[in-house]
This record gives C-alpha cells, structure tokens and sequence, in this order.
C-alpha cells in the first residue's frame, strides 16, 4: 500500500523493504541536497521516524547550526569521519560511531574527513523530515536569512550561532 503524507509527496512506507547499499534513490534532502529519504514510517495515530542517508564530500554539508523542539535524531556514521556539535561539544564521530542529538540541543555537522563520507539519520517523530523537504528544494538557490529562519520555524526548529571556531 502506498500512502503520501500531508502535502509534500513523501510517501509511507507501509511494506516490508530492503534498501540497498550505495544507491542514492529517494527524495533528495537537506540544505545540501545530498541526503536522501530512504523510509518513512508513521503509522496513523503514531510518531514513527524517518530514515535518511547522507552521502558528502570533503568539508559539507555546510548545515547551520540549528535545534529542534520536537524532533530528535540519530547518526550512524557509516564511512569517512564527521566533526559534529553537539550543544556546546564538538566531538569527531567515524565509521560505526553512533550519535544521538535529543530535542533541544544545538546540533551542526561536516565531513572532515579527505574523502567522501555517509551516514544514516534516524528522525523521531517521522514529520521532522519535512523541514528536510522544503530545505532539499532550496539547496540549488541562494536563501536569505530570513527565508531561512521561516523555514526552520514552520518545523518547530530555530537557528543558532555557531560555537566559536566553528
């Protein structure tokens, strides 16, 4: 069965599904551009989640520093090595780290490693990948700040100045 979700063409995923290594199907995400949904589960009357790959190059994404009042994500580095902040933490996270970022919390992340790296994103309520749609639909323009700021605030979500150094 093939559902979508309110107006932004994600659709449910509501079958058993086996999501191979390496492709880079799926709706494409993020201010980079460069995440895909690969699954999206949310059941009616339930919070589900949404699972992402990111796949980047050296030094990206460049993602503002940014909270989420209602969402909470984990990472699963799965190749290269990400610099990740985490409130007022910067910790190096590489392949088979784990990291979770509960709601409320600043959060920011790059490749810096000298090749390309991926990761999974685990999102929790499974919406909180809408603010990844309209950013994934911006990704190829220049986004004044207070576009940006809108966005991120229809998906109960806020800018942060990044940590110094940063």
């Amino acid at each position: 069965m093939t559902e979508h979700h309110l107006d932004v063409g994600i659709e449910v995923t509501r079958n058993a599904v086996v999501v191979r290594r390496g492709t880079m199907d799926g709706m494409p995400l993020g201010s980079s551009g460069r995440a895909r949904l690969k699954l999206y589960n949310q059941p009616e009357g339930d919070t589900g989640y949404a699972l992402i790959e990111g796949s980047h190059p050296a030094g990206e994404p460049r993602i503002r520093d940014h909270v989420h009042a209602r969402h909470e994500e984990t990472f699963l580095v799965l190749e290269g090595e990400y610099k990740m902040r985490l409130g007022d933490e910067v910790v190096i996270a590489s392949a088979g780290d784990y990291v979770f970022v509960p709601r409320g919390t600043p959060h920011s992340y790059r490749n810096v490693g000298p090749g390309p790296a991926r990761m999974l994103n685990i999102m929790s309520p499974a919406d909180g990948v809408e603010l990844l749609v309209e950013l994934g639909a911006l990704a190829d323009e220049t986004v004044r700040e207070e576009v940006l700021t809108e966005v991120h605030a229809r998906h109960s979500a806020v800018l942060v100045n990044p940590l110094p150094g940063w």
